[in-house]
C-alpha cells in the first residue's frame, strides 16, 4: 500500500475515534485532528493548535528498537490560541520513509464524559476561570495552622462553579493535574506574595498533584524552578501526590521526589489507607506526611477502624513522620483523632475553604 494511502487509511479509521487524535509533523506543526480532538479544543481551524515542547528523545530515537514503548506515555506541552498548558499523551511514531516520521499523539481519554471534562478544563484555562480555594491544616490542641491545601474550582462561566464531586472524578484521570500545573503555579504566586501579612508565615502550602505529573522530569524542572524563582524556604512549599497507583516504577518515584525534596519541597502521600496507597509506598519513598484517608475519620467510632488509625500513627511516630487527619467535621471526631495520635487535621470543623480575598478581609 502506498504511504499516502496508508496515512488515509490511518485517518478515516481514527475519525470517529473517542479517544481524541493529532498527527504531529516534526515541524511543530499539526497535520490532522480527529473529531475528539476538535471537540475538546473547541477548534475551527488546525492552526489554533500546536505542540511547543516533545521529548527530543522521541524523535532521536526513531526507529530504534530498544526504544519501543519507552515514550509511550509522556506529557507535552500543547499551544491553543493564546494558552500553553501540559497534557498526558501516548505518542506513536509512524513512519513515513526509512529515516523519518510523523508522530500519531492520543491525549489519554476513555469516555464522552471524559471528553466533556477535558472540554470544559481547557474552556476553563484559556478564559481564565481557574481558581484555588485554600483550606487550613491545624494542630488539634493548639489550633496552629500546620498548613494549607490549596483546592482546585473552575468557574462555570455564569457567576458558578462546576460541581468538584462531578468533574474531578471525570478529570483524574484525564491529565487534570497535568492540565492545570502551570495555571495553578500562577494562582499560588499571588497566595506566597501575602502569606505572610494573612498569619501563614510559618505554614506549608500544598498543591495536588498526580503520582504520573510527579514523576516526569518535566513537571519536577516546573516546580523545582517555582521554588528558585520566589526564593522559597524549606518547607513553605509541598505537593500531595494523588493517583499512587501510577508510583509503579519506586526507582523512579524515588529520584523524582528525591529531587524535589532537595529543593526543600515537602511531600505529602494523599488519601493513605484508600485505593493504593500504601505502607509499601511510607517504607520505601523518600516522603515527609502522611494524609490519612477522610473516611477513616468518618469512621473512627468503629473498633477496627480506631485500631488501623492507632496502627498508623505509630508507624509515623517511628519513622518520624507527619501525619494529617482529613474529615473532621465534629468535636468528636477531633478528640477521638487525638486520642489517638493524630495531632493535626483538616475538616470543615475547624475551617472551610475560603478564597484568598477571605483571608484578606479577615485579616482586616
Amino acid at each position: 500500500m502506498h504511504t499516502d494511502q496508508e496515512l488515509n487509511y490511518l485517518t478515516k479509521s481514527l475519525l470517529h475515534h473517542p479517544s481524541p487524535y493529532i498527527i504531529y509533523e516534526l515541524d511543530g506543526s499539526i497535520a490532522w485532528a480527529n473529531i475528539a480532538a476538535k471537540y475538546i479544543f473547541n477548534l475551527s481551524k488546525l492552526d489554533e493548535l500546536g505542540v511547543v515542547k516533545i521529548d527530543d528523545q522521541i524523535t532521536k530515537n526513531f526507529g530504534d528498537l530498544g526504544s519501543i514503548a519507552l515514550y509511550y506515555d509522556t506529557p507535552i506541552e500543547i499551544s491553543l490560541r493564546e494558552i500553553n498548558f501540559f497534557m498526558r499523551t501516548r505518542v506513536h511514531m509512524i513512519p513515513v520513509d526509512i529515516s523519518s516520521g510523523i508522530m500519531l499523539i492520543e491525549l489519554l481519554c476513555s469516555s464522552r464524559s471524559g471528553l466533556d471534562a477535558l472540554r470544559k478544563t481547557i474552556d476553563c484555562i484559556e478564559h481564565n476561570r481557574i481558581e484555588l480555594a485554600y483550606q487550613k491544616q491545624v494542630n488539634l490542641e493548639t489550633d496552629e495552622v500546620t498548613g494549607v491545601e490549596a483546592l482546585l474550582r473552575l468557574q462555570d462561566g455564569e457567576g458558578g462553579y462546576l460541581a468538584n464531586d462531578e468533574i474531578i472524578p471525570q478529570i483524574e484521570g484525564e491529565s487534570l493535574f497535568s492540565l492545570v500545573v502551570l495555571e495553578s503555579l500562577v494562582q499560588l504566586e499571588k497566595f506566597f506574595a501575602i502569606k505572610q501579612e494573612i498569619g501563614f508565615g510559618d505554614a506549608t502550602l500544598y498543591l495536588n498533584v498526580s503520582a504520573h505529573t510527579i514523576m516526569h522530569p518535566e513537571f519536577c524542572k516546573i516546580f523545582t524552578d517555582f521554588v528558585e524563582k520566589h526564593s522559597l524556604a524549606p518547607n513553605q512549599f509541598g505537593l500531595e501526590v494523588t493517583e499512587t497507583a501510577e508510583l509503579a516504577d519506586m526507582n523512579v518515584a524515588s529520584a523524582s521526589l528525591n529531587a524535589l525534596k532537595k529543593k526543600g519541597i515537602k511531600i505529602s502521600l494523599d488519601d493513605f489507607g484508600a485505593g493504593y496507597a500504601s505502607l509499601k509506598y511510607v517504607r520505601d519513598l523518600p516522603i515527609d506526611v502522611v494524609k490519612l484517608d477522610k473516611h477513616f475519620t468518618f469512621n473512627v467510632s468503629d473498633p477496627s477502624t480506631a485500631r488501623l488509625i492507632s496502627f498508623v500513627t505509630e508507624v509515623c511516630n517511628d519513622l518520624d513522620l507527619e501525619m494529617i487527619g482529613e474529615g473532621i467535621e465534629t468535636e468528636e471526631d477531633k478528640q477521638a483523632m487525638l486520642d489517638l495520635g493524630c495531632k493535626i487535621g483538616q475538616g470543615y470543623l475547624m475551617h472551610r475553604p475560603d478564597f484568598l480575598d477571605s483571608f484578606i478581609d479577615k485579616d482586616k
